[in-house]
């Protein structure tokens, strides 16, 4: 999507006051990225990572963060869902054990998984949640 096509989706969905609340972008991702409209994980964490003014609008040039991080999102949150194989919405360590290999890394010995688990579970809940695992994604450049 070019910077003037993303412009345009901005003003088309801003209702004049020059910024886009959490509501305005999901409705301008379900208008024209309806394969992300029903992944709410995914709009969720671009939002928060596009809003780096911190005040829960997304500008113009925030906006424009959203439509290069979305996709990105998508593929972490698919492959997110694949691993929590319980629907709970978190990792388990059984859970990251038996779904390593979709990470693209080799099997290791349990010690090793441990602790990468551990770097992962970044608020040492016992469980991967979303976020972190997006961070840990990230750092991965998956």
């Amino acid at each position: 999507m070019s910077k003037e096509e993303i412009k345009r989706l901005f003003k088309q969905f801003d209702n004049g006051n020059g910024h886009l609340s959490l509501a305005e972008i999901d409705r301008a991702v379900i208008h024209f990225y309806p394969q992300f409209g029903t992944n709410k994980k995914a709009i969720m964490r671009a939002y928060k990572a596009a809003d780096t003014s911190g005040n829960g609008f997304v500008e113009l040039r925030e906006f424009e963060k959203i439509v290069l991080l979305l996709k990105q999102y998508d593929e972490i949150s698919k492959i997110f869902e694949e691993l929590d194989t319980n629907d709970d919405h978190r990792i388990s360590f059984q859970e990251f054990k038996r779904g390593f290999q979709l990470l693209g890394e080799d099997d290791s010995d349990e010690d090793c998984l441990r602790q990468e688990f551990n770097a992962i579970d970044s608020n040492h809940g016992g469980y991967i949640l979303f976020d972190e695992f997006c961070m840990y994604m990230a750092n991965k450049k998956i």
